[in-house]
């Protein structure tokens, strides 16, 4: 572990495509703090399947029940601060979601939010 990941609150294995990244090495790499947050929050709303609800929808009318979805699962960390959550789809590219959250400790937190883990 480095300097950084010494003094980090939060320290987590970065996981991309549902794999561990590792470095150059072959170790595995670290989040901290406010990475581990948005990797966090990700997983979340991966693992209880409302990102798949909302990337599907194609005008449904589901879309706004999985947003709130999406934003109460995400008010319920308690690193994120409540009323600050946003679900917006991107206007240039239909189908891609961003997440963003203001939490306690490290600022905002923003990230895409697709059916395979990117944090």
């Amino acid at each position: 572990m480095t300097t950084e990941t010494n003094n980090a609150r939060y320290i987590d294995l970065h996981i991309n495509n549902g794999d561990v990244v590792l470095d150059a090495g072959n170790n595995p790499t670290f989040l901290t703090d406010r990475d581990v947050i948005a990797q966090d929050l990700v997983h979340a709303i991966i693992e209880a399947g409302l990102a798949n609800l909302l990337i599907s929808d194609r005008g449904t009318g589901v879309n706004a029940d999985t947003q709130t979805r999406i934003k109460l699962l995400v008010e319920d960390d308690i690193r994120i601060m409540p009323g600050t959550v946003t679900v917006q789809e991107n206007d240039q590219a239909k189908g891609q979601w961003w997440v963003s959250a203001q939490t306690i400790e490290f600022g905002v937190v923003s990230t895409q939010l697709t059916t395979i883990v990117e944090a």
